[in-house]
């Protein structure tokens, strides 16, 4: 079969491949209808929306894989996984994150993300093992893989050594560690969908757009809470922060190592050269201490870089921006308003300034102690996933905040992996960031292209900031933040095969750049030579 298939022209390849699909979304369109016509008639009309949606979905998706991709990746930045107090926003109210049985009364204990992820990953995996299409792994499958395996193996411990206690909650071990499958579906995704520079161009115009929209959006919910005097904490969710920072991040990128951009890349420039103010708005106003944070890291990398490639750049501009940041320090250190947002973000690490970040701090000291004795109790095999920890110190419990599972998973993240996974899985998880960013920083000098040099940039970034974020934040169990780091790590690993490419011709395989410049392009079927 495999031998025949070699042996058909391009164009008849291109036809069976269609055929192909058509077979298969057909299969999924009586599926989709018999299932849709099954919960009608046993729950009413809103099964059918869902199945019709659903159906559509699913078909489109079929088609083109990327499809799927592309819809992850705007629902991870664009709509909330969880709701802000006291703010009912749009992105909020659209269940994409919750179950079906928990958000539409359906009894389906999956959501629509887990849906989109199942489709996405049929449709890449099944054209690899019917044609025989090439798997692309990427070199981060290994470290993920493991430590993908070894979160099965904390589950699986989590079970026997709590499951004839009754100490082993199933859904709260899921809860625990969901993100984690979703991080490697993702990257899967990632590195087998997008196979030319054009669907990555894509990849970074939706990112593009979902920012401005939730920018636009903070202004929005900025506006509503002055003029009708709501107390809330923040306008926009925790993990936004990582997103506004990985924005700023290509920006800055863009502009200080991307040289001899084309057109379309001086577009996207343009574009985020709009949405930056209303973005530095939200940033700001939504008071989230580590937001501050994780951007002063994005910073600090970008300088270190320009210090070992550009250091003429570096002199011009890291001692201005550092002097610039010294007297602002010193005009705004003791202030309490809007504009002292950023450096209230540094000095209450030292000494909190407001009773919320007191209470907060306080919160997180008792968590840390606690975490520590778990710790200290399993260094080794750790408590596994789906079990409570155990409180040396008494901490003020969160049910009332909607964490239903603050007994098992800690703000702590990154401490959190230990106390559950123990050392093997602490080792392999920073393995796996590790691997990350030494392949991000050698993409990055290897690279030549600098739109590409600027997305590696980003993702290395993206990998620092999500972890200092987890430090002080639930940042790896946010389906959200977990989707768009496997995003962009799967972005990462197609960089280097995309810097050797030039667009695909009409038929056929992208040609390299060596070839076409050599004039060496693949010759016609049937053409001499």
């Amino acid at each position: 079969m495999v031998e025949a298939t070699g042996n058909l022209s391009v164009g008849q390849q291109q036809k069976r491949q269609r055929r192909e699909q058509l077979i298969g979304a057909a299969g999924l369109i009586a599926c989709a209808v018999v299932c849709a016509m099954a919960l009608v008639l046993v729950t009413g009309p809103l099964p059918l929306a869902l199945g019709v949606t659903a159906l559509l979905g699913a078909v489109a998706i079929w088609a083109r894989p990327r499809l799927g991709l592309y819809l992850l990746l705007f629902s991870a930045i664009f709509l909330e996984q969880w709701g802000i107090a006291g703010l009912d926003p749009l992105t909020v109210r659209f269940p994409f994150y919750q179950t079906l049985s928990g958000s539409s009364g359906l009894p389906l204990p999956i959501s629509p993300v887990e849906m989109v992820l199942l489709v996405t990953l049929a449709a890449v995996l099944l054209p690899c093992l019917v044609r025989r299409e090439t798997f692309v792994r990427g070199p981060l499958w290994v470290p993920l893989l493991l430590f993908a395996a070894f979160v099965v193996v904390s589950i699986t411990y989590g079970f026997a050594s709590g499951g004839e206690s009754g100490g082993f909650d199933p859904r709260a071990a899921w809860e625990e560690t969901r993100a984690f499958f979703y991080l490697g579906v993702i990257y899967v995704l990632a590195c087998n969908v997008i196979k030319t520079r054009a669907q990555l161009r894509t990849v970074v115009w939706l990112f593009i757009a979902a920012i401005g929209f939730k920018s636009a959006q903070g202004i929005v919910r900025f506006i509503d809470v002055r003029t009708n005097g709501l107390q809330v904490d923040a306008i926009t969710g925790h993990e936004d922060v990582v997103f506004f920072a990985g924005f700023l991040l290509l920006l800055a990128g863009l502009l200080l190592f991307g040289a001899r951009l084309d057109r379309g890349a001086w577009q996207q420039v343009r574009v985020m050269l709009v949405i930056t103010p209303p973005l530095v708005f939200t940033l700001i106003a939504t008071n989230r201490r580590l937001g501050f944070v994780v951007v002063g890291v994005g910073l600090a990398l970008v300088a270190l870089l320009l210090l070992r490639t550009r250091r003429d750049l570096f002199l011009r501009i890291v001692p201005p921006v550092l002097a610039c940041v010294g007297i602002y320090s010193a005009l705004f250190w003791n202030g309490t308003g809007t504009l002292s947002q950023p450096i209230r973000a540094v000095r209450s690490l030292v000494t909190p300034a407001t009773e919320r970040d007191r209470s907060s701090n306080a919160w997180r000291d008792l968590e840390n102690l606690n975490i520590s004795y778990n710790i200290r109790s399993a260094p080794v095999t750790g408590l596994g996933f789906g079990r409570p920890y155990s409180f040396a110190v008494e901490q003020p419990p969160l049910d009332a905040t909607g964490f239903t599972y603050w007994r098992y998973i800690a703000h702590n993240a990154i401490y959190w992996v230990w106390m559950k996974m123990g050392l093997v899985g602490f080792i392999l998880f920073w393995n796996l960031l590790g691997s990350a960013v030494v392949l991000g920083l050698v993409t990055f000098r290897q690279l030549r292209d600098g739109y590409l040099r600027a997305l590696a940039l980003v993702v290395v970034g993206v990998v620092l900031m999500q972890a200092i974020f987890s430090y002080g934040d639930l940042g790896l169990t946010y389906s959200r933040s977990m989707i768009f780091l496997g995003c962009m790590l799967g972005v990462l690993a197609r960089l280097p095969a995309l810097g050797d490419m030039v667009e695909p011709q009409a038929l056929g395989a992208p040609v390299p750049r060596r070839q076409r410049l050599e004039g060496r392009a693949a010759p016609a079927e049937g053409s001499p030579g």
